[in-house]
């Protein structure tokens, strides 16, 4: 009878990880970008707009754009901001699209769940690769669902480095919003060119 008891024990801990909607919600996610985007015979073009739907669609960008512009932000007029969070995102999914593009299929092993600042939840889980790679989600609750305001790389926080290296850039620039989002669309454009150029060589 115990061993009975312990056995529906067992099951119920493996049920109700298995339903855990923080973990399943950055599960589906990667299953969606790999199948829809990385392994799709598709081109290059078809895959980023899938990708960006897909991305734009988890990620907060706002949110992290606000958080990655601190004061400045406040201090923005609305043009201004909108004309950032333009850039920045354009920016963040041409990084994250060619990050993701590395993944060929590696099992993602999730860890659990952890409680953060401001009701926001880690998942936490290990790309298994000849070196296992740590990546940290963070997620805020959003009505049924959730939306990523950071992730984290081996310890480096994707939003701290946007927010770190923004300032650098805004404290040299005399707070100049505008002039950083014409620095991301430079980016934007230096990135782009460099893909198609690998692409023109393969």
């Amino acid at each position: 009878m115990k061993k009975i008891i312990l056995f529906l024990s067992m099951m119920c801990s493996v049920v109700a990880w298995a339903a855990n909607p923080a973990i399943d919600f950055v599960d589906n996610l990667a299953d969606q970008i790999l199948r829809e985007v990385v392994t799709a015979d598709k081109s290059a073009e078809e895959k980023e707009k899938l990708f960006r739907d897909a991305f734009t669609e988890a990620v907060d960008l706002k949110g992290v754009g606000q958080f990655v512009l601190g004061t400045a932000w406040k201090k923005a007029s609305d043009e201004e901001r909108q004309k950032f969070l333009d850039a920045f995102t354009d920016l963040t999914v041409k990084t994250w699209a060619g990050r993701f593009d590395m993944y060929t299929g590696q099992e993602i092993v999730f860890q659990g769940t952890r409680n953060a600042e401001r009701g926001q939840i880690y998942v936490d889980s290990v790309i298994q690769d000849k070196q296992p790679v740590e990546v940290i989600w963070r997620l805020r609750p959003s009505k049924d669902s959730y939306k990523i305001v950071d992730i984290i790389v081996e310890g480096v926080s994707m939003a701290s480095t946007y927010r770190n290296d923004y300032r650098a850039f805004l404290q040299q620039n005399e707070n100049n919003v505008s002039a950083l989002a014409e620095e991301l669309i430079k980016k934007t454009s230096e990135f782009r060119a460099k893909n198609e150029k690998e692409l023109t060589k393969n």
